[in-house]
């Protein structure tokens, strides 16, 4: 069985669909949704949908929500869903949680997917970004305190994954929609919040990836250390 988690702020136009498709998953034990600050009644709707709400009474950003919601869950094996996401049904829930519960992956990704073929085939060269993941609970524990900070979580979580054996996998997902910020919030807000989840995405990006593998080839050449540590970076690019 799964635990499901929502992270959600400002959401109560979508919330409430989100709950009710998982929910309706057979394999969903509980859907715990993570009202992050929110003011416009958002854990109300997902109260009323049926999940058990857990009140962050200040806006403390992605990364703080999911652990508000992971602590909070009963089982091992977690399942992210971004609360702006609507359209899933039992067999998209299925693609993206079956691989962890059958012991394939560590953490397994569905990503969104685009409209035109050339968005799909670059995704696989660029770091996996997506809300709608499942993992277990000792992948999330294994991701350093310092990295669970805002919209930087999920490239963390890919990251931590590279050091388990089982790793990390993804596929896209279609059938489903995303209202973005410029919906959510106008074009000026939605632009700001944009920004600084870009922001947030390149800088662990470079510090992981980046510097990180500096330090890595350093350690190798000064003889220093075993050739993987963690902390130490590992190629960027997922596999399936």
């Amino acid at each position: 069985m799964v635990s499901v988690v929502i992270p959600a702020f400002d959401e109560a136009t979508t919330v409430g669909a989100s709950v009710s498709a998982a929910r309706r998953h057979p394999q969903v034990d509980e859907v715990i949704v993570v009202d992050d600050g929110s003011t416009d009644g958002t854990g109300e709707v997902a109260s009323r949908a049926g999940a058990r709400v857990v009140r962050l009474e200040r806006n403390r950003g992605k990364a703080a929500a999911l652990g508000a919601g992971v602590r909070a869950a009963r089982q091992d094996v977690i399942m992210f869903l971004d609360a702006d996401v609507t359209g899933h049904t039992d067999a998209t829930l299925s693609r993206i949680m079956q691989p962890v519960i059958d012991g394939q992956y560590e953490m397994y990704v569905g990503v969104r997917e685009r409209s035109t073929v050339l968005l799909n085939r670059l995704i696989h060269f660029f770091p996996i970004i997506g809300g709608e993941r499942a993992l277990t609970r000792e992948l999330w524990e294994s991701v350093p305190a310092v990295q669970k900070n805002g919209f930087q979580i999920e490239i963390a979580m890919n990251y931590s994954s590279k050091l388990f054996t089982r790793g990390m996998g993804f596929e896209l997902i279609g059938g489903t929609g995303h209202h973005t910020k410029e919906q959510k919030y106008g074009f000026c807000v939605g632009a700001w919040r944009r920004y600084c989840m870009i922001v947030d995405i390149v800088s662990i990006s470079f510090r992981l990836y980046v510097f990180g593998g500096f330090v890595r080839v350093i350690k190798r050449v000064v003889g220093r250390g075993p050739a993987l540590e963690t902390g130490d970076a590992l190629p960027p690019q997922e596999t399936r």
